[in-house]
């Protein structure tokens, strides 16, 4: 081909659609004969049901029917099986890992166990009627004693949330290698921290919906939802109203992000609701469920142990570390694995424990949220690191640098298992390379230079600098098919829906060049389980992997039968096939060619025209991958801070990103994934923190009280790139989507403690709001702490 796609900046198909108001989103499907529902929900944070009275409440004009867990027995089954319900034998043999069953409700009946727990759904003409209806409902509720503290959950006398559990821990598993308990005692240093990475949220645009049909005379069920696993969706459906999954389809439109999930009550609910009416129901989520009920992720405490030498070589490391898991854990282990898995990020250490620890308590259940797990553990390896540069009066760039796994020693085997029970190796990289590259965008010794003359003058300006690994492309598989019409366009049908990650541009990209047409020939059309019988969805940084190569690998077995159907029509053989924007042609005789809606005539049934021996009528072709494991990408921040000491108020200056994700499919989409992803984290860094009181009581349910990054929080952001192919995929490409967040609280927090030097400060929780970097300056100061 004269021209290629994949690695272009090729402009977003979808934004013409988007931008433009053209989207149809979830709370925009209207049916006629619709009632609306809203969920009435628990006000108390643990606490016995001895009554529900809906009497006054069905009374009111408009009302069809309020559900109680008593109206759902029969008719739909409550969770039973967590979202990721197997774990591999070997993880289970190689950690010991303890898991307690799973059981949520989908309406509490005798106890809630956090506040905003479902407890009823009301069904209405209008949402009006419905949320006037809420205030009529009666119900008797019993308080029980609260915990919120993750430690102080695990005390012996602490009260027990699930009685069947026994205690208030989910999950447990160890991953060790190597004489931890011996290098620590014999080591010249040890670093011995509490890191605290408090509660967030994830915020999308648009808030959760879901509208459902039931067709009682076919038996089907048909639902549209803002959900990113439509065929995950699709499979609980089924299990829960026992319907067969060939009755069911599931529609995810347009979606204004997701940042993570899984699937929820309401979903489940809504599609009861309309099979027992038999009329559509509609629920849209306010703002305020949104931040109360929806995606919570973070809450973690580390408690770390570091054995390094006088040059800052880090000889082991030790974590125990807990996962405030909510009222329920309906990940297991994804989240603390994840964070176990990246602990210790790029840097080669060997010799290490790590315990983790899933506890329950009386606040919303947390979920996988951009980064899932790995910003928590690049904040304590990175924190863990800068202070041990700072214990031993060293650059910490150089104290990275002495710890970086050698560009040679790739692929690296990092000793453990992954969560799919492969081995866990670096497949590609250089870290050391990145650590240069980033250090030569921004400048760093004119930097240094600059930043010796700004405190000379009073200003409190610092550096700092963190990076990450990302296992992506996580499997178990995703599906595509790739057909062409009549007319000769090309239709992609994958099982990946995207919620503003570009798939329609991007795999537009792959399918042109696997094919041999204009990108601008190709349709790509997702989020519906009736386009392809197996599908996987976007979440963990995989859809480039994983879609992008079960569209390649479709693309490319239709071509065949492109090319040989070519073939025939130009009485040559298929080898000698070529083919430029479209047009097939015999080798060297490009005047004598056939275009795309030829072929697609010829191959139509019925036509008169002698196919090759064996092919079918009809150009279509289906292939599903499933990758081996997962592939790492990585990637460097160094951020440039100043600090003002006198209120704790942190301004960001300079913000600097290589990333390495392997082949970029559309550098401009890795870009605004990237842009995106470390807004993401500077919220994450300074601002987002949910905060519970010691009743279990949200305290952050506004955007008043929980605050977001904005264009004057969020600075310019320069951007670098690596490309070091995976082999581990046809495309070699590798996730984009969610390290942007993972490094930007280490590196901002790295970079306020450099501000303040030679006061030394100790910043190892996040956020880091004005009022903790302003205590830890009066602490600083009052201790009399300052570098030699």
């Amino acid at each position: 081909m004269a021209q290629t796609f994949v690695g272009q900046r090729i402009p977003r198909k979808e934004d013409a659609r988007l931008l433009r108001g053209r989207g149809r989103f979830t709370g925009d499907i209207k049916l006629p004969r619709a009632l609306e529902a809203a969920v009435l929900r628990s006000p108390f944070a643990h606490a016995a049901i001895t009554s529900i009275d809906t009497s006054e409440a069905k009374r009111l004009d408009g009302v069809v029917d309020i559900l109680t867990a008593a109206d759902l027995r029969g008719g739909v089954l409550p969770f039973s099986r967590p979202f990721y319900a197997k774990v591999h034998p070997a993880v289970l043999e190689d950690t010991g890992l303890e898991l307690r069953p799973y059981h949520a409700q989908l309406l509490a009946e005798e106890k809630v166990f956090r506040v905003g727990e479902p407890v009823a759904l009301v069904l209405a003409t209008d949402r009006y009627v419905a949320e006037d209806a809420l205030e009529l409902i009666q119900v008797d509720y019993e308080p029980l004693e609260v915990v919120v503290d993750p430690e102080r959950a695990l005390e012996a006398d602490a009260p027990i949330i699930h009685p069947e559990f026994g205690d208030n821990i989910h999950a447990r598993f160890r991953s060790a290698r190597g004489d931890v308990e011996g290098t620590l005692e014999n080591a010249p240093h040890v670093l011995r921290q509490r890191y605290h990475v408090h509660r967030n949220v994830g915020v999308p645009m648009e808030t959760r919906g879901t509208v459902a049909e039931f067709d009682e005379g076919r038996n089907e069920l048909m639902m549209w939802s803002a959900n990113q696993r439509p065929h995950l969706l699709r499979t609980y459906l089924s299990e829960m109203l026992s319907l067969p999954e060939e009755s069911i389809r599931v529609v995810c439109p347009d979606m204004g992000g997701s940042f993570g999930g899984g699937i929820y009550n309401e979903e489940i609910l809504i599609g009861y609701a309309a099979k027992r009416m038999g009329r559509p129901v509609k629920w849209i989520e306010d703002r305020q469920e949104n931040l109360l009920n929806t995606r919570h992720s973070r809450d973690q405490i580390h408690d770390v142990e570091v054995a390094y030498d006088e040059s800052g070589r880090i000889l082991a490391f030790k974590d125990r570390f807990l996962v405030d898991t909510g009222s329920y854990n309906p990940f297991t282990i994804t989240l603390s694995f994840n964070t176990a898995a990246h602990l210790r990020g790029e840097f080669k250490i060997d010799t290490y424990d790590i315990e983790a620890i899933n506890v329950v308590t009386n606040k919303l259940q947390t979920t996988p949220l951009r980064g899932a797990g790995r910003p928590e553990a690049a904040f304590v390896i990175d924190r863990a690191v800068d202070s041990i540069a700072r214990e031993l009066n060293l650059d910490a760039v150089e104290v990275r640098r002495i710890n970086l796994i050698p560009g040679d020693e790739m692929p690296y085997d990092m000793g453990m298992l992954y969560r799919d029970g492969q081995p866990m190796v670096y497949d590609s990289g250089n870290y050391p390379e990145q650590l240069d590259q980033i250090l030569e965008m921004a400048d760093y010794e004119g930097l240094l230079k600059w930043q010796k003359e700004e405190k000379a003058n009073g200003r409190h300006v610092g550096i700092g600098v963190s990076a990450y690994v990302e296992g992506s492309g996580y499997g178990p598989h995703e599906g595509a098919s790739v057909r062409i019409g009549a007319t000769g366009r090309v239709i992609v049908h994958s099982g990946s829906n995207p919620h503003g990650q570009a798939h329609e541009t991007t795999l537009s990209q792959v399918c042109a060049d696997s094919l041999g047409v204009h990108v601008d020939t190709v349709s790509v059309r997702a989020g519906d389980t009736s386009l392809i019988q197996h599908g996987g969805g976007t979440f963990a940084s995989r859809s480039a992997v994983t879609a992008g190569s079960a569209v390649m690998m479709a693309t490319q077995k239709l071509r065949k039968k492109v090319d040989e159907i070519a073939a025939a029509m130009l009485e040559v053989s298929a080898d000698d096939i070529e083919v430029d924007d479209g047009r097939w042609f015999p080798s060297g005789a490009p005047d004598s060619s056939v275009t795309l809606k030829e072929i697609a005539a010829a191959a139509s049934p019925g036509t008169g025209i002698a196919l090759p021996e064996g092919l079918e009528p009809g150009l279509e072709a289906q292939s599903y991958f499933v990758p081996p494991t997962v592939t790492f990408s990585s990637g460097s921040h160094l951020v440039v801070t100043e600090v003002d000491a006198e209120t704790g108020f942190v301004r960001i200056l300079k913000y600097f990103v290589v990333d390495e994700c392997g082949r970029m499919l559309n550098p401009m989409v890795v870009d605004g994934q990237i842009m995106g992803a470390v807004a993401h984290g500077v919220g994450n860094a300074l601002l987002e923190e949910v905060v519970y009181n010691e009743d279990g009581q949200p305290l952050t349910g506004t955007f008043m009280d929980y605050l977001m990054p904005t264009s004057a929080e969020v600075p310019s952001i320069e951007i670098g790139h690596q490309e070091y192919l995976s082999p581990l995929n046809p495309l070699g490409a590798k996730g984009c989507g969610e390290g942007g967040t993972v490094s930007a609280a280490p590196a901002i927090a790295n970079s306020i403690v450099d501000a303040m030097l030679p006061l030394r400060i100790e910043l190892n929780e996040t956020p880091v709001t004005p009022e903790r970097v302003r205590r830890a300056i009066l602490d600083a100061t009052a201790a009399g702490a300052s570098d030699r």
